[in-house]
């Protein structure tokens, strides 16, 4: 039993589902907004935001297909930060009141749901790393090796502003540090594949 086979979900939750096709740049809820709900994205991207007192935009989180957003929603009154879709996306909605019954009433989707929530707070624990990479061409090393893992290439379907915000580096930082590690023969780069030279992982 898991959140993304709705077939497989207690019949209230199922029923009480819904979706929300979001245009690309529109907000899916705003920093402040009453938490009524949690969000897997079945198609396109949506990032997690949150505006610093400067009102700069801190980005915690982007969601891919089959990612979730808003779990905060169900222990808090109100979303911490805002979600808004890099692309035309759709999400699936779940109630906050009819999920909580849910988790309560099945042991198998409670055990899924921290799973879920393990990966999360593992991939948190990633990119706190890297910020503390002080080196901008370690900590882009470093971040490619970890989008990588077995594999041994990476395709960017992001824009490289973005990338580069979730790294704390500016745009050009980012595209020096990857000319550098051309370079020196590391990395291979056609268009916006990137293919690791040596070894990908460590």
């Amino acid at each position: 039993m898991d959140l993304l086979t709705l077939e497989s979900l207690p019949e209230g939750l199922r029923n009480g589902i819904s979706y929300r096709n979001l245009a690309a740049k529109e907000m899916l809820f705003q920093q402040g907004d009453a938490a009524s709900a949690f969000f897997v994205v079945e198609t396109g991207r949506v990032k997690l935001v949150r505006y610093t007192s400067g009102d700069k935009m801190v980005t915690f989180q982007v969601a891919g297909v089959g990612e979730s957003l808003g779990e905060v929603a169900l222990f808090s009154d109100t979303y911490p930060c805002g979600a808004i879709a890099e692309l035309p996306s759709r999400v699936i909605v779940y109630p906050k009141e009819l999920l909580l019954s849910a988790l309560r009433d099945n042991s198998d989707l409670a055990q899924d749901f921290i799973a879920m929530l393990v990966g999360k707070i593992q991939a948190l624990k990633l990119r706190l790393e890297l910020q503390n990479i002080r080196k901008a061409h370690e900590r882009v090393l470093q971040y490619l090796r970890y989008q990588v893992g077995e594999q041994n290439a990476i395709n960017f379907d992001r824009p490289l502003k973005d990338i580069a915000a979730d790294l704390g580096l500016t745009p050009e930082t980012l595209s020096r540090a990857l000319a550098s590690l051309e370079e020196e023969g590391i990395i291979m780069r056609s268009r916006l594949v990137i293919t690791m030279q040596n070894s990908p992982a460590t």
